[in-house]
């Protein structure tokens, strides 16, 4: 089991209460960075993380590297000293962890704090591209029993230019099941194969469907959705998109959100 659980703020999103000065402040005291790199990707790309933690109060944070499509409880975290206004981590996989790969960075504090990153490779003709990820608290994840209002939510367009990757993060110490479907811009489903498709995540596990749109028939169109609703009886995630250029590697981020259609 971890050498710390951090569950309390996550407990008061499932019972439906919230922490006062979470509500009212910029900052927050437990959240993720749900994507993190210090790895190979496609057309020469290499993708590194730099994290930026901004202490409003807080005096230290853990962190904790979640690894793709495994049960990450057993992780011990890293705790840094939070003796700057700004905390500057760059290399944040190699840097802080020493290893090498993907996953996402959890991280909870003693105080709030204001956490964001940017995901980032060499231009292929010099200079560089990246995304900026900003860390989410845990109260913005979905959770189990509140419908389609509370399921996570991305947009986007298919295009033969562009490759749209999917994250799925659990913010969980249970497993999750997670049901993914891809809508037209009318709210249809989409045609094509696997357009909707069962996820399972271990504990604090995390997973990215590259190309997800691939599924999807046709050739390109606007307004597609993605939605992911918790189907298990426990277990809350974040989920994210990134789209990304296949000639220059330029990329936007997406996180979910939560609304109906």
């Amino acid at each position: 089991m971890r050498k710390l659980i951090p569950t309390l703020v996550l407990a008061a999103l499932l019972v439906g209460t919230a922490t006062p000065a979470l509500a009212n402040s910029g900052g927050h005291l437990e959240g993720y960075v749900p994507a993190v790199a210090h790895v190979e990707g496609k057309f020469d790309a290499f993708w590194t993380t730099d994290v930026w933690i901004y202490k409003q109060g807080a005096t230290v944070i853990h962190l904790w590297l979640n690894a793709p499509g495994q049960d990450n409880t057993d992780g011990e975290s890293v705790v840094v000293p939070l003796d700057e206004s700004v905390v500057f981590l760059p290399d944040v996989v190699a840097s802080v962890f020493g290893t090498e790969g993907s996953g996402s960075l959890h991280y909870l504090a003693d105080g709030l704090v204001t956490v964001t990153s940017r995901t980032w490779t060499p231009g292929q003709e010099g200079g560089s591209y990246g995304l900026s990820l900003p860390g989410r608290p845990i109260t913005s994840a979905s959770i189990p029993g509140t419908g389609q209002a509370g399921a996570q939510r991305v947009v986007v367009n298919k295009d033969s230019d562009f490759r749209a990757n999917y994250g799925l993060v659990n913010v969980s110490a249970v497993p999750a099941t997670v049901l993914v479907e891809i809508f037209t811009a009318d709210g249809e489903p989409a045609p094509g194969n696997n357009t909707s498709f069962t996820v399972n995540l271990d504990p604090f596990g995390m997973t990215q469907i590259n190309d997800i749109l691939r599924r999807v028939a046709g050739g390109d169109q606007d307004g597609l959705i993605i939605r992911a609703s918790v189907t298990s009886v426990a277990g809350a995630i974040l989920s994210y998109l990134t789209d990304v250029n296949n000639t220059t590697n330029d990329s936007s981020y997406q996180a979910g959100f939560r609304f109906s259609f």
